[in-house]
């Protein structure tokens, strides 16, 4: 969120709160669409932060059911 932040407030020009706001909607992936990257560079690095905040999230998803299954597995033993 600090990075996406960062980013727009100083390439795509949005105050601090829109900045926050947009990687925030990118990276829940809900995307009012009411803030959106004017730039192109802009919009590959939304992309590339979408992208990436997925693949974060499916792993943290992923960790999260592993230690379920294996204290499930644990339990039946």
């Amino acid at each position: 969120m600090i990075s996406g932040t960062i980013f727009y407030s100083t390439v795509e020009k949005f105050s601090i709160l829109d900045a926050l706001y947009l990687s925030f909607m990118t990276l829940t992936t809900i995307g009012y669409g009411d803030l959106h990257p004017i730039t192109a560079m802009g919009k590959i690095f939304t992309m590339i932060y979408a992208t990436v905040g997925l693949g974060i999230m499916a792993m943290f998803i992923s960790v999260i059911a592993k230690a379920f299954i294996y204290s499930k597995h644990k339990h039946k033993e």
